[in-house]
């Protein structure tokens, strides 16, 4: 569980993409829009499973997206709450621009620890502030970047991918932050082909199978559609260790309920 939960709360940082020969796609960009995203409302199950082991239930993750507005412009907010088996709470809130998808704020806090952060994103400048545990003094950081950024890591994820001009063979990077070195990280995204999959009881959904192998935290791969929820399976491989290790921890996956 403590390795998906800092896989999901820390922003990654990935090294140079073996996919440099693709288009990137900037904040900005008229191919990246979610001006037609919709309310949903959604719930998974995740499984994790050890190289040559089962699968094991581990807990379920919510997730809904609803309007909102932020300093007077409208808005969209993404709110997911992971409840873990062995009795932990995460909770992600992430708010942004609809129309280019770029985000204005990001919050995340843990219930054992006290872990909370909070990212304000405002075009090249981004600002975190960080409470590593209860009672402990929040630390704040503050850099100027050379483009705005994508909130791909601080839990956007498979919301953001699906918002992508995404077709057979596409392959693009786009500019995420990571609140470790405060840097942009360019992501690779590849699409590998279509699926029709289950999408809860009594439904299906046809979907792009997109992959985000990054370069330090192992290979995602996302089962999304261009309608609600969007995000309809995820796996995660998990990597031994953050320092772009190949050997494989744990898989974790997301299946709708």
């Amino acid at each position: 569980m403590r390795i998906a939960a800092r896989l999901a709360a820390v922003l990654c940082f990935a090294a140079t993409s073996a996919y440099s020969g693709s288009a990137r796609l900037e904040v900005g960009s008229p191919a990246v829009t979610g001006s037609g995203l919709k309310p949903y409302t959604n719930l998974w199950k995740f499984t994790q499973q050890k190289p040559g082991g089962p699968a094991v239930d581990a807990g379920t993750w919510s997730d809904a997206l609803e309007p909102a507005e932020f300093e007077g412009r409208p808005a969209l907010k993404r709110t997911q709450v992971a409840k873990y088996n062995k009795g932990i709470v995460l909770k992600f809130v992430n708010v942004f621009d609809p129309k280019t998808m770029e985000p204005f704020t990001a919050d995340y806090e843990r219930s054992d620890n006290g872990d909370r952060r909070h990212v304000d994103f405002r075009h090249e400048t981004v600002r975190f502030r960080h409470t590593a545990a209860q009672g402990a003094k929040p630390e704040d950081s503050r850099v100027t970047l050379d483009r705005p950024v994508f909130d791909f890591y601080d839990g956007m994820y498979g919301v953001l991918i699906s918002t992508l001009p995404l077709s057979e063979g596409y392959e693009a990077e786009i500019p995420a932050f990571d609140t470790t070195r405060m840097a942009v990280d360019w992501v690779p995204v590849r699409v590998t082909g279509r699926e029709t999959i289950p999408a809860g009881p009594g439904k299906s959904a046809r979907t792009w199978i997109v992959e985000t192998p990054t370069g330090l935290y192992g290979k995602m791969t996302w089962w999304v559609a261009k309608e609600p929820p969007y995000v309809i399976k995820a796996v995660l491989e998990i990597p031994k260790d953050e320092g772009g290790s190949r050997d494989i921890a744990a898989i974790i996956t997301y299946t709708i309920v």
